[in-house]
C-alpha cells in the first residue's frame, strides 16, 4: 500500500506538470505501462553495477563509492550508466583527465535506514579506501518513515560517512513539507561533520515535463543531468574541507 501512494503522488505531480498536453487517461495509461518497464530494469541494473565493482577491484587508479537508492542505479535512465551516477562519472573523469573506478553499493528501494545498517559498513569493509563518496537517500522514506526516525537516521549517516563525502538534499516533487525538514538538517548538520552537500533540492524544481520516465516516478536521463549538475557543484567546487586523499580538491566548475 506505501508503495501505492508513492506511485499515486507521483503520478499527480506529472498530471499537474503536463495540464493542457496530454489527456489524464493517456497518462495513467503511459504509468502503467513505464511502471512495468522500469521495474524491469531493477536487476540488469544491479548486475552491470556489479560488474562495474568487480572490475573496480583488480584496477588501480582512484576509486567512487556510491551510497543511494534506484536513481543511484540509473532506473529510469535508458542505460544503468546513463543516470546521474554514469553522468557524474563523466564530468569527473573530463575535469581530472584519468578514468575513475566505481563500485555502487546503492539497492533500487533502499531507504535511509538500509544505508546505515548495510551500505556504510560495505563502504567500511571496501579493501581500498574510495577517493570520492556520494550518497542520495531518502525519497523512498518521505512517504513511508515518519520524521521522527528518519531525522535521527540521516544524522546517523552524517556521522558516518567519512569526511569529504557528498551527501545530497532530498529533491523536489515528492513530500516537500518533509522534505524541507530533512534537508534543513542535512544543510546545517553536513558541513560541520566534514561533508560536502549537493543541493538536488535547488537543481530539481518545475518545469517537469520531459525529465521523467515512463512511470513518472523516476527521473529519465533528461531528468538525472539535473542531479549530476548538483553533485558535480559540490564535488567540483567544495565548501567544506576535502577528504585528504582527494584530488578533486584544485577543481573548479566554470
Amino acid at each position: 500500500m506505501a508503495v501505492q501512494r508513492v506511485q499515486r503522488l507521483a503520478l499527480l505531480r506529472c498530471l499537474l506538470a503536463q495540464v493542457g498536453f496530454l489527456a489524464v487517461g493517456a497518462l495513467y495509461r503511459r504509468f502503467r505501462v513505464g511502471a512495468v518497464a522500469t521495474s524491469a530494469q531493477v536487476e540488469p541494473y544491479a548486475l552491470a553495477w556489479q560488474e562495474a565493482g568487480r572490475i573496480a577491484d583488480q584496477t588501480d587508479g582512484p576509486l567512487w563509492a556510491v551510497l543511494g537508492d534506484s536513481a543511484a542505479q540509473g532506473i529510469g535512465a535508458d542505460a544503468h550508466d546513463a543516470g546521474y551516477v554514469g553522468q557524474l562519472r563523466h564530468h569527473i573523469e573530463e575535469r581530472s583527465g584519468h578514468p575513475w573506478w566505481l563500485t555502487n553499493l546503492s539497492r533500487s528501494g533502499a531507504r535511509a535506514a538500509d544505508v546505515v545498517a548495510t551500505q556504510l559498513p560495505a563502504l567500511a569493509a571496501l579493501p581500498v579506501t574510495p577517493q570520492l563518496v556520494t550518497c542520495a537517500i531518502g525519497g523512498n522514506d518521505l512517504l513511508r518513515t515518519p520524521l521522527r526516525h528518519l531525522v535521527p537516521t540521516f544524522r546517523e549517516i552524517i556521522s558516518a560517512l567519512p569526511a569529504g563525502a557528498v551527501l545530497a538534499t532530498l529533491p523536489q516533487g515528492l513530500a516537500n513539507r518533509r522534505a524541507r525538514h530533512v534537508n534543513a538538517v542535512i544543510r546545517a548538520e553536513a558541513p560541520p561533520a566534514g561533508l560536502r552537500v549537493a543541493d538536488l533540492w535547488a537543481h530539481t524544481g518545475p518545469p517537469w515535463q520531459g525529465k521523467y520516465a515512463n512511470d513518472m516516478f523516476h527521473p529519465n536521463a533528461v531528468g538525472y543531468a539535473d542531479w549530476a549538475a548538483a553533485f558535480a557543484e559540490a564535488i567540483l567546487c567544495p565548501t567544506a574541507a576535502p577528504h585528504e586523499n582527494s584530488d578533486l580538491e584544485a577543481w573548479c566548475l566554470e
